[in-house]
């Protein structure tokens, strides 16, 4: 071969290597991937996990991948993340972004001051009162609206609706019973008791978060166990509250009840500590087939007493209600749970209705077993002549502020 068709070939070599690496400059355009979706939803409080993103290209350049923006969960809002890469070997850069959307699902909580309200013919509807709140939006009583069938020119039961909704749309209605009577010759008595209802507890200094409503903070919790001292509340027991509910007894007017559910860690880690430092007299109720039902011999104090929330019957399987398996569960089986609830925590003064859920069968086996008194989820006060089994509770919520707790007392 002549060296002029030698040079030609290796010319023409390098020509189509140029022309080869100048049209995969020109033409190939590497891309950002996310891993997971372009607009992701995150609830309000919770954590967000960055899903991280890829390059697409013929070897691993992922590390040129750098993230701007961030997202704040405590703050209902759309967030956007950007990633960009500027790959030097191309002389390139490429960028794609997120949205993350940060949503408020939880609905707000409207508490009834007083109780259903029993009135006379002819007389005027008084309005008890009421206290709208939610953990994003904070104070909403002003908001409220209220829709109501009362006649008070004829005898006979009412309602008075009370509806509610917080800025990302989640709505929320509860009712009060209004019964117009004839009037009697004697008066009944009226005095209402606030019976509070917690659940769990947390400690945001320790970088904790509630996870929803039911969650309470340890600083809130002890400027209200606080309050009540300062202020001279009576503690009364299970057998006080029986008989005053039935008319036999008279309370101090600075009257409350404090009650937490569940058993869970944060009643023994956060709250007996609490209670213990200003000596409040509370009731746990324990549900006794959990670790709660022999933990509890460790935490045994004069001011803690420690109730039923059943054996082993706090979980869902019947239509109805709240979906708790109390609901239709056989007669024997129910009074036999309750009986090894009881013969576990050695009393039989209170029981707390799982997901708070009562019906005919449920107060049949709760009278049988024993119970004086028993507590659901209604959220209002309890009153003079009501059901001593079917009382009302007073929800406590999170971030509640010290002035609005002293309002529902």
């Amino acid at each position: 071969m002549s060296k002029k068709i030698l040079y030609f070939l290796i010319i023409c070599l390098i020509t189509i290597i140029v022309m080869v690496g100048c049209g995969f400059y020109f033409l190939y355009e590497p891309k950002i991937t996310l891993f997971g979706d372009d607009i992701v939803y995150v609830d309000y409080d919770s954590s967000y996990v960055e899903s991280g993103a890829t390059i697409s290209f013929l070897f691993d350049v992922d590390r040129y991948i750098a993230i701007e923006g961030a997202v704040n969960t405590h703050k209902v809002g759309d967030y956007t993340l950007k990633y960009h890469a500027k790959l030097p070997f191309l002389y390139q850069s490429i960028e794609t972004k997120r949205i993350v959307k940060v949503i408020d699902k939880e609905k707000p909580i409207i508490t009834l001051k007083g109780s259903n309200v029993s009135m006379y013919v002819g007389d005027a509807y008084k309005e008890p009162g009421y206290v709208a709140y939610d953990s994003v939006d904070g104070d909403l009583t002003e908001y409220v609206t209220i829709e109501s069938n009362i006649d008070v020119k004829k005898k006979g039961s009412y309602k008075v609706t009370y509806m509610v909704k917080d800025k990302s749309g989640n709505e929320y209605q509860v009712e009060r019973d209004v019964e117009v009577k004839v009037r009697p010759t004697t008066k009944p008595l009226g005095q209402a008791l606030p019976i509070l209802m917690y659940h769990y507890f947390y400690d945001p200094s320790k970088g904790e978060e509630g996870k929803n409503s039911n969650y309470m903070s340890i600083a809130a919790f002890d400027e209200q166990m606080k309050y009540l001292i300062d202020n001279n509340y009576y503690f009364p027991t299970w057998s006080e509250v029986a008989d005053f509910i039935v008319g036999k007894k008279k309370l101090p007017k600075k009257s409350v009840v404090v009650t937490i559910d569940d058993g869970q860690a944060s009643l023994f880690n956060y709250a007996i500590p609490i209670l213990n430092k200003y000596h409040v007299k509370a009731t746990a109720f324990i549900i006794t087939s959990k670790s709660a039902g022999t933990k509890f011999r460790k935490y045994l104090f004069d001011n803690i007493s420690y109730e039923s929330h059943t054996h082993a019957m706090h979980t869902g399987g019947c239509s109805g209600g709240h979906g708790g398996l109390f609901r239709c569960i056989s007669y024997e089986k129910g009074l036999e749970d309750l009986k090894t609830s009881i013969s576990i925590l050695g009393s039989s003064d209170a029981i707390a209705y799982p997901y708070g859920d009562v019906a005919d069968n449920v107060l049949k086996i709760t009278k049988e077993a024993g119970f004086k008194v028993g507590v659901t989820t209604i959220n209002r006060k309890a009153q003079v002549g009501m059901d001593p089994l079917e009382l009302p509770r007073v929800r406590m919520s999170k971030g509640m502020s010290l002035k609005t707790f002293i309002s529902l007392l």
